[in-house]
């Protein structure tokens, strides 16, 4: 990438599909705004999705008064009843999670942060991937070059990132060692030696990792195993150890039991895309898709884990074998924001449609349930509806393979 400027025109777009979760400011006070129009709570269980207010419990779930047990529990998305302003700036750390926090300073390896959730901590820079100097930066690509500070405006400058104060950072360049002001500035991206990498952990099939994952209002993700507390969670994460998170700052909790794929962390099998104007569109996985949403707060929570599949796309998974006699394939089907066209989709499975769906533009998310033959790969095929208009898509919402 030969400056941050295909990444900032990124953001009108990846705002909308872009993960959220933590508390306020970086402060002791919390800002809290009014929620928009509220929306019912969701619980995923293998028997179906449940709606209503969420209440945490010692021993698992109340959702509109009726207990649900945690082991039941595959993902829950709360529609919070405030907002939360997030902090300015971002890290980016090398388990995948993102912590919305204010750096403060940076020096012999270590990075001092002011968390909303947490408080003041130190980290080892070895755990960090990128700091953020933007709060709604998309995540980094594949061809961004590690080791390289990257600036809103401006070539990328690469080198060794020696230390951050609370206004200058200096970095070690082929030009020598420059001192620069934080402010215009985007992202560093750490480089990381193979000795540095996060240790491999055996996962569940289709799973990143084995852990849940708890997002809080600003748009924070934490991961570690996850419990109920009487109004709240409890994580143990493996920098930060115990971590008890209030009820009133969770956004979202995604869980995985052995039992349960996630679709939207499973490399397809297949893709037949047909190109459209100019080229084949592939899907798309995503975290934390919403709608709304700004610099300054999180919009509206689609799902924690979604596909973005446009219309003439095939997609075929091969299903991981999981525990137990049968195998149910669920999601929430939704338009894409802005769409102006209709799409059909199918359930296809051992040569027979399990399901189809007619899509339009303001139709609701729909919740889909079909049972999948044993040992057979799923395809989820994509056409045009009627009106033929972009933009033209669907998300699917928070997949899951669950074995009963």
């Amino acid at each position: 990438m030969a400056t941050i400027g295909p990444m900032i025109r990124r953001i009108g777009r990846i705002r909308r599909i872009r993960l959220i979760a933590s508390t306020a400011l970086c402060g002791p006070m919390a800002l809290w705004l009014a929620a928009a129009a509220a929306r019912a709570d969701v619980v995923q269980a293998p028997g179906g999705r449940i709606e209503g207010k969420v209440a945490f419990a010692a021993d698992g779930l109340q959702v509109g008064g009726k207990p649900v047990a945690w082991g039941d529990v595959l993902f829950v998305i709360r529609d919070p009843e405030t907002r939360s302003i997030r902090a300015p700036e971002a890290l980016r750390m090398a388990s995948g999670e993102v912590w919305y926090a204010h750096v403060a300073s940076l020096a012999a390896g270590k990075l001092k942060a002011r968390l909303p959730l947490l408080g003041a901590r130190e980290l080892d820079a070895a755990a960090v991937r990128a700091v953020d100097f933007l709060p709604d930066l998309p995540p980094p690509e594949p061809g961004d070059r590690p080791g390289t500070l990257y600036r809103e405006k401006g070539e990328p400058v690469p080198g060794v990132l020696m230390w951050i104060d609370e206004q200058r950072l200096a970095i070690d360049s082929p030009l020598g060692v420059l001192t620069l002001a934080r402010e215009g500035l985007a992202r560093y991206l750490f480089k990381r030696d193979v000795a540095q990498a996060p240790s491999p952990v055996k996962a569940p099939p289709g799973a990143a990792e084995p852990h849940d994952e708890v997002s809080l209002l600003d748009g924070s993700t934490l991961r570690g195993p996850a419990k109920p507390t009487k109004d709240g969670v409890e994580l143990d994460h493996a920098v930060l150890g115990k971590v008890a998170v209030p009820g009133r700052m969770v956004r979202s909790v995604l869980r995985r039991p052995p039992t349960v794929a996630w679709l939207g962390e499973m490399k397809p099998a297949a893709v037949n895309a047909v190109p459209l104007i100019a080229r084949a569109v592939p899907p798309e996985a995503l975290e934390y898709p919403t709608l709304g949403g700004s610099r300054v707060w999180p919009g509206e929570l689609v799902a924690i884990r979604g596909v973005r599949i446009e219309p003439k796309c095939t997609v075929t998974y091969r299903l991981p074998a999981l525990p137990g006699q049968r195998v149910a394939f669920a999601a929430a089907v939704g338009a894409v924001e802005g769409m102006r066209g209709s799409v059909k989709l199918r359930l296809l499975a051992a040569g027979k449609t399990l399901a189809e769906r007619d899509i339009a533009a303001g139709s609701k998310r729909e919740p889909v349930t079909v049972e999948v033959p044993p040992n057979a790969d799923l395809a989820i095929e994509v056409d045009f509806g009627p009106d033929q208009r972009f933009p033209c898509g669907i998300i699917l919402g928070d997949p899951v393979v669950v074995g009963r």
